[in-house]
């Protein structure tokens, strides 16, 4: 049977998106890096999505699991003290760049919240467009709970009846003040043409950053600093 230019291209997109869908990975912070700051991450990650192809031919089908590893680079700016804008390549074809705000916090706050936006693409066969919101808790300067919630949309190029949703989030953490390990946990639902499934991801990934990062524990220190002078001050008081 002889395929057209469109049926082939349509099963080269099917073929991709089997060992491939939205960047859903997390380690990101609700920090931004400051002005002129960068930051370079790797991670290793596992996912288990919907098959979101029947065969090569048929979409708008969430069929069967498949699992699959991948390798994400990670680079990020810091283009204000408030705003960072990033970019990401994975070895599963997926592009993606991505920006956000800091609305919470500051650099030495123990809570802080971002808004972000982020577009990406495999290999312009598929593009996906996403609201995530990056919320970090930073118990001591050294650790930081991360709680990402994320909704995204995908489409095939060309085929806007093929999209599929993504909504969840990420879970992680994060050990380190300046260059930061850590693990990551994504749960999404992924709904296509009526019908959903569940995507898994898991990953270990490190942070390195580059820069001035001198007073982004400023106010921890501050805060052992006054604590230390008010414990001299007490028992001056009571040797007097």
């Amino acid at each position: 049977m002889k395929f057209s230019i469109n049926q082939f291209l349509f099963a080269f997109v099917a073929s991709m998106l089997l060992a491939s869908c939205a960047s859903l990975t997390g380690f990101e912070e609700g920090k931004t890096l400051g002005a002129d700051n960068s930051e370079f991450g790797i991670s290793a990650n596992y996912i288990r999505a919907p098959n979101l192809f029947e065969d090569e031919l048929e979409a708008d089908s969430l069929v069967g699991i498949v699992g699959f590893p991948n390798i994400e680079l990670n680079y990020k700016y810091g283009i204000t003290e408030k705003i960072d804008v990033g970019a990401k390549v994975s070895t599963n074809f997926n592009s993606s760049a991505y920006a956000k705000y800091q609305l919470v916090g500051d650099k030495s706050s123990k809570f802080a919240l971002s808004p972000g936006f982020e577009v990406g693409t495999i290999l312009g066969a598929a593009y996906s467009i996403g609201v995530p919101v990056y919320a970090s808790y930073y118990p001591t300067p050294n650790f930081a709970i991360n709680v990402n919630p994320r909704f995204m949309y995908q489409s095939i190029t060309g085929d806007i009846s093929s999209g599929a949703t993504y909504l969840g989030g990420n879970l992680g953490l994060m050990f380190g003040k300046k260059h930061k390990f850590g693990l990551d946990f994504g749960f999404y639902n992924v709904g296509s043409g009526g019908t959903s499934n569940n995507l898994i991801t898991f990953g270990l990934g490190g942070k390195f950053r580059f820069g001035d990062f001198d007073n982004s524990s400023s106010r921890f220190d501050d805060e052992e600093s006054d604590s230390r002078r008010s414990n001299r001050s007490k028992k001056r008081r009571k040797r007097n």
